[in-house]
């Protein structure tokens, strides 16, 4: 929800249909994302992916705030579609097109759900911030320190424990390396990275 964003003043550029760009405040993101969520939990996950995929385009040189974008806005109609295939990610398409949000953003929001859209690198990496995000935040709420000092070795062995996390696609974890070409251990200190630099907003 918005309020874990407060005293954030991040900008985002997007394209509006017959309009020049125009810089979107967090803000209005975030009401966007509260007016579409019907769970806390919905909306924290969200942020979650979000801060993976800002750290995931740092370290590949990319617009860091558009791959933050569809981080946020991946899972829009997760609460409306839930398990229905045929509906979720199509719906949350939808809702983007209708307030402007760029066709690439709108493309990586599809792409976490349905292969044929995962085009790019961005399209492809939130399919594995998807994943990794719900390794990583599961891991921190049995810790103590959430994910303050958070390690890859303690990360890898709750990877290689299926019954930790159950709902985690461990294929999609270990995937990144061959879509992405990054080594599983630089994937999970990355993704750490972007956890941790949103675990104030998310109580992590």
């Amino acid at each position: 929800m918005l309020v874990f964003w407060r005293g954030l003043r991040c900008k985002w550029k997007i394209t509006l249909q017959g309009r020049d760009d125009l810089d979107m405040e967090l803000a209005e993101a975030r009401a966007l994302v509260k007016d579409k969520t019907a769970k806390d939990i919905t909306v924290r996950h969200l942020i979650s992916v979000e801060g993976v995929m800002r750290a995931l385009a740092r370290q590949f040189g990319e617009d860091e705030d558009r791959w933050a974008l569809a981080g946020l806005f991946h899972d829009l109609d997760q609460d409306q579609t839930g398990d229905d295939t045929s509906r979720h990610a199509w719906l949350a398409a939808e809702w983007l097109r209708e307030a402007g949000v760029e066709e690439p953003v709108v493309n990586a929001v599809l792409a976490h759900a349905h292969e044929q859209y995962r085009t790019d690198l961005m399209s492809k990496a939130v399919v594995h911030a998807d994943a990794i995000a719900g390794l990583l935040v599961a891991a921190a709420l049995v810790r103590p320190e959430r994910s303050a000092g958070m390690k890859v070795s303690s990360v890898k062995k709750k990877l290689k424990d299926k019954a930790f996390a159950p709902g985690v696609n461990r294929d999609e974890v270990y995937g990144a390396e061959e879509s992405l070409g990054l080594p599983l251990d630089q994937f999970i200190t990355v993704a750490i990275t972007g956890i941790q630099q949103v675990a104030p907003e998310i109580d992590l």
